[in-house]
């Protein structure tokens, strides 16, 4: 008998290579099915291949009252049917991802409130997603992640879990959003974030810092992100209650 042969099942599994072919997912489209591995997939091969990497997100762009629609399917009287869904919100996450040996690469994901009830949490999903596809893990299982006729959203995960260009919509398009420099400490706040934290603020009922017009864009980045986390934390309540 090997040696692996007497090894426990977890050390087993904890020794040997990460196989994608082991978790891909088909996905059906009009030229057949096509193979996808899912983020949380991408997310146990970057990690076992380098432990040292780091993944960094980054909110660019949040509106909560962007009027969005899309169409979905809902059953009625035991039939699917097609129906425009309408709600307010848009988001646009930028992730960064570096294997610690000089490898970088970084993606873009936008999401809206009409599309899903989770919406912020999916576009950070997707960045993650598109940046690590970028870096080679799942390229060639992203398929139609990079082809906006077709959309793909996988579950929100925790990119710590060693476990397209932007989707296109008619009603939102975050190539009109330009991403601010974050590369210099002295650099002010992008329009774009003094915006967010306003907005973030109101719907939280919080006040707006006074010096919110002279922040810098890493101190409003780090507000943003303590915002959002709450404005999340805020939905999961009101949706529990």
């Amino acid at each position: 008998m090997s040696q692996n042969g007497n090894q426990p099942l977890e050390e087993q599994q904890r020794t040997r290579n990460f196989n994608p072919n082991e978790h891909l997912m088909q996905l059906k489209s009009r030229d057949g099915s096509k193979d996808y591995l899912p983020v949380q997939w991408r997310l146990v091969w970057f990690r076992e291949k380098f432990p040292h990497g780091t993944i960094e997100t980054e909110l660019v762009h949040l509106d909560l009252d962007r009027d969005t629609e899309e169409e979905v399917t809902v059953w009625e009287n035991g039939k699917p049917k097609k129906v425009i869904k309408h709600a307010k919100g848009a988001a646009v996450f930028k992730a960064t991802v570096k294997d610690g040996m000089g490898g970088i690469a970084t993606g873009i994901g936008s999401e809206t409130a009409a599309s899903f009830s989770d919406w912020i949490e999916k576009s950070e999903t997707k960045s993650i997603g598109r940046a690590l596809a970028a870096l080679g893990f799942g390229t060639q299982f992203a398929g139609e992640e990079f082809n906006e006729s077709h959309r793909i959203v996988d579950s929100p995960v925790d990119r710590s879990v060693p476990t397209s260009d932007p989707t296109t919509s008619s009603t939102y398009s975050p190539n009109s959003q330009p991403v601010a420099n974050d590369t210099d400490d002295d650099a002010n706040a992008s329009e774009q974030q003094i915006t967010s934290i306003r907005k973030l603020c109101t719907h939280l009922k919080k006040s707006v810092p006074d010096n919110v017009t002279s922040i810098k864009y890493l101190a409003a980045r780090k507000l943003i992100a303590q915002l959002t986390n709450e404005y999340k934390a805020s939905r999961q309540n009101s949706s529990a209650s």
